[in-house]
């Protein structure tokens, strides 16, 4: 009996040697999406596909916007699913390394930060980013900067991808357009453990549609909302509308798994009804007529993949090109068993 239980307690304390071992094992991922023109029939959803991008890391409003005015009360945690009327602000709380985090403090202040440089340290302030109308393609860290056991994913240079060949040759193809390349070091966790990356690029189409795709009304923008008294209310801060944007999820189960959740966004046009707030007429039916409209075109994948190989997620109207690469692991805080993530192989 005794023997019984000394072999289960040392299979538990393997296994568990193990699972710690996996959490720490550090890759190196690349990533390059472009835009590709087809001539394809399909046929799109009428509306974007979920994306949930409250709590994934954001390696690029640090590096591309200029941080604002703090929110200065206490503000409900929000995500960046917009609203069917409009395209509704969300105050996100960042910490030192970009990543986004769910509670929001009432109180503190932050300067600017300039752009291109990653705030110093914003964790007590629910903060908001001006950006640029568009996101440029190559996103790189400015600085230079050691992962370590532990800690989040780390944006990496430029110069440190190895996709340029790769990004030369598809670019030379007709129609294709770059709209993200950018290489990131991260630790393979399981997929419940898992924090997905927020990617987003190209232009921003807030000025132009709602979220949901349909054209903002010119009278909307010339016509300044008036408070009770009549006085002009201050302009909402509008939430970007970007031409990619979702997030791209990497997790670990017993082999490598990509999760892609992106639309693309692209100007075309939809037969819809037309608005009409005339009461005496709505109860009939509206004629139809081709609207300008904002299509929102899916890549929305889950595959298994093998570390070292480039894979190709292929799309008609873009494509995705992604490695993961083995890295030598990153030094272990103080404290820490040295060797426990050197035990596992990938």
């Amino acid at each position: 009996m005794l023997r019984q239980l000394a072999v289960s307690i040392a299979t538990f304390m393997a296994l568990s040697h193990s699972q710690l071992a996996r959490a720490e094992a550090w890759f190196e991922v690349e990533v390059y999406v472009f835009e590709r023109q087809s001539q394809t029939t399909e046929q799109w959803p009428n509306a974007p596909i979920a994306t949930n991008t409250h709590s994934a890391i954001d390696f690029i409003s640090p590096l591309v916007a200029q941080v604002v005015t703090p929110m200065g009360s206490a503000a409900t945690p929000c995500t960046l699913v917009f609203d069917a009327d409009a395209n509704s602000h969300c105050a996100e709380q960042l910490n030192a390394d970009g990543t986004t985090v769910d509670n929001f403090s009432s109180d503190g202040t932050s300067a600017p930060a300039a752009i291109g440089t990653a705030p110093a340290a914003i964790n007590t302030v629910a903060t908001e980013y001006r950006y640029p109308s568009t996101i440029p393609s190559e996103i790189g860290n400015n600085n230079t900067a050691n992962a370590s056991s532990g800690a989040d994913a780390l944006l990496l240079s430029s110069s440190q991808g190895q996709f340029a060949s790769i990004i030369s040759s598809l670019s030379r193809e007709r129609g294709n357009r770059s709209l993200l390349h950018m290489t990131w070091q991260q630790p393979m966790r399981s997929k419940s453990g898992a924090v997905p990356i927020h990617l987003f690029a190209g232009k921003d189409f807030s000025g132009t549609y709602h979220f949901d795709g349909r054209k903002i009304a010119q009278q909307a923008l010339n016509e300044p909302m008036l408070n009770a008294d009549g006085t002009p209310m201050p302009m909402p801060t509008v939430s970007p509308v970007w031409e990619l944007d979702g997030t791209l999820n990497i997790y670990l189960n017993h082999y490598l798994y990509i999760e892609t959740a992106l639309n693309l966004r692209k100007e075309g046009r939809k037969l819809m009804a037309v608005e009409n707030t005339d009461l005496a007429t709505v109860t009939t039916p509206q004629p139809k007529v081709m609207t300008p409209y904002l299509m929102a075109i899916p890549l929305e994948q889950n595959r298994r993949v093998k570390s070292e190989e480039i894979h190709y997620l292929d799309h008609p109207e873009m494509g995705m090109v992604i490695q993961i690469r083995k890295m030598a692991q990153p030094s272990n805080p103080v404290g820490q068993d040295a060797g426990v993530a050197q035990t596992v192989q990938y």
